[in-house]
């Protein structure tokens, strides 16, 4: 049906968007063949045309040289440059140049023996030029000069690195990325300090010229997936690109699926496990959540303390947390069906129990859990919107008061209660977002399954969303691998987790390029030829 709707809406508007885009790309193609003037005054005429109505532009003429004849001209936004900067560094350095013909020496000069800084672009076209202005350069124009200087002064305006707020670890790294690209690459670059890590930049976004860098190791990526991913993003010709989801959504390959290939992170260390896999990353400016591909169902259930506790420790806790996931996706249903079609199912000491309590509740158990469950996501929606000084606060006094407000007035039994209680429990264990909102969605759909057909709908329906995840692919990789297609070797980090030193290779279908992780005979143990000083020998 979904699909039937998309084709309806994108017949009725693809002769617009069409003629819109094609608008759009040719505008920009002809700016793109404008040049710049020798005469500054032509500049500036042109420069007032393309920022126009912008009062945060500034444009300031002086002369330079000893002879004071080479008229210049420095544009910027006021908003985007370090006044100090500009006023202690760039000017005071043109100003005192003692060179008696400015006008005739080249920008090259200027650039290598006058400017204090090392970003510095040589330009002769008015798009790049205008660009380079909107992201935080000082453009710099002499007159006799066809080409002018682009001068980077960046305002130190962004959000220090703080600590991960969606995915925060008891005892690993306690940073995260910010919405600064530089600082983000910087935070990557220092778990990697070698040349193996590879950075490939872009800019996606005809308005917002979005920048985004595609992060992988020198051959510990296959070339196929490198290709698959640098093809898709230059298919994405859009106005905007304001989130790492808008980007997520152009890279699917399942549009109307609920489970997603592509995750998000903001941890640095996430990424690295990732690019260690043989996956790829993007990191986009403007957002703190980086893009991890491709990433399977046992990648969205793999959380960043899996390694730092011990093995034993860390696969107990996989095991709750696979349970907790067919208990969050199943639990309301399984309940519904208990209750309305298989009574039979149920202890007899329970089910009187569970009968006493649903005395005078005038709902059936479909509507009971449906209700219920709408009240908790809406408190859920609450919560996240309302500051975080009354959140949680809000959250939790909403749902206790609610909860037993609704069970003292007879509307629902607190075996729903309870069984809700524990559904938002177990799904809050999910370490991916994206999964756990699949998951919520799904839930509903179980529920409806097992109010019409008991469990015999329930497995049905279970039935229909295996056969769904076992066709699905992400670049190319089975989403339920390593168990469908069966990997015996990837099984020991997925429901559980082996001690480090057993996990000698990569991951199969991914990491194949460059297959072994580390040395085979890591096994501890006491030294070689060493035994106890009890036993006589040393």
């Amino acid at each position: 049906m979904f699909k039937w709707l998309a084709k309806i809406l994108n017949g009725q508007t693809k002769n617009q968007a069409a003629l819109s885009s094609g608008q759009q790309w040719k505008d920009e193609s002809e700016i793109e063949t404008r040049s710049l003037s020798k005469h500054i005054d032509q500049n500036r005429e042109i420069i007032e045309e393309i920022f126009d109505h912008c009062d945060d532009l500034i444009i300031h003429e002086f002369v330079l040289g000893a002879d004071k004849k080479a008229k210049a001209m420095l544009v910027y936004i006021d908003s985007l440059i370090k006044d100090d900067l500009l006023q202690t560094g760039l000017m005071q350095a043109l100003l005192n140049i003692h060179h008696e013909s400015v006008r005739e020496s080249s920008l090259a000069w200027i650039r290598e023996r006058v400017i204090p800084t090392g970003k510095v672009k040589e330009e002769n076209r008015w798009v790049e030029v205008s660009e380079g202005i909107c992201t935080s350069a000082v453009a710099l124009f002499i007159d006799g000069q066809k080409t002018a200087l682009l001068i980077e002064l960046p305002e130190a305006s962004n959000r220090p690195v703080s600590q991960p707020i969606t995915q925060t670890s008891v005892t690993g790294p306690a940073e995260a990325f910010n919405e600064d690209l530089h600082t983000n690459m910087g935070l990557l670059r220092r778990r990697f300090p070698t040349s193996r890590l590879a950075v490939e930049s872009m800019q996606i976004g005809l308005i917002s010229k979005t920048p985004v860098n595609l992060v992988y190791l020198k051959g510990y990526v296959r070339n196929g997936l490198l290709d698959e991913v640098k093809e898709r993003l230059n298919r994405i010709k859009v106005d905007s690109i304001l989130c790492s989801g808008q980007i997520d959504e152009h890279l699917q390959d399942s549009a109307y699926s609920l489970f997603t290939g592509i995750d998000s992170t903001e941890r640095p260390d996430r990424v690295a496990s990732i690019l260690l896999e043989g996956g790829v990353s993007l990191i986009i400016g403007g957002t703190p959540f980086a893009l991890l591909l491709p990433t399977t169902l046992a990648t969205h259930m793999t959380a960043s303390d899996d390694y730092d506790y011990r093995y034993w420790y860390a696969s107990f806790i996989r095991l709750i947390r696979w349970s907790a996931l067919f208990v969050a996706a199943l639990a309301p249903a399984l309940y519904v069906a208990l209750i309305s079609f298989h009574q039979e199912l149920i202890p007899p000491s329970l089910l009187v129990t569970v009968v006493s309590n649903r005395e005078g509740v005038p709902f059936p158990a479909f509507l009971e859990a449906l209700l219920m469950e709408l009240s908790f996501e809406t408190l859920r929606e609450a919560g996240v919107r309302l500051p975080r000084t009354f959140g949680q606060t809000i959250s939790i006094v909403g749902t206790i008061v609610i909860g037993q407000a609704a069970v003292s007035a007879g509307l629902v039994s607190s075996g729903m209660v309870v069984v809700v209680a524990l559904t938002a429990i177990a799904s809050y264990t999910i370490p991916s977002i994206k999964l756990s909102n699949a998951i919520r969605i799904l839930r509903f759909f179980f529920m409806f399954a097992g109010a019409v057909l008991g469990l015999f709908g329930i497995m049905a329906a279970v039935s229909l969303l295996s056969f769904h995840l076992c066709s699905l692919r992400t670049f190319g990789i089975p989403y339920l691998s390593p168990l469908a297609p069966l990997s015996l070797g990837d099984l020991k980090d997925t429901f559980v987790r082996v001690p480090h030193w057993m996990m000698q290779n990569r991951p199969r279908l991914t990491g194949y390029a460059e297959l072994d992780r580390q040395d085979p005979a890591l096994k501890p143990g006491p030294p070689h030829g060493k035994t106890d000083r009890r036993k006589g020998k040393i």
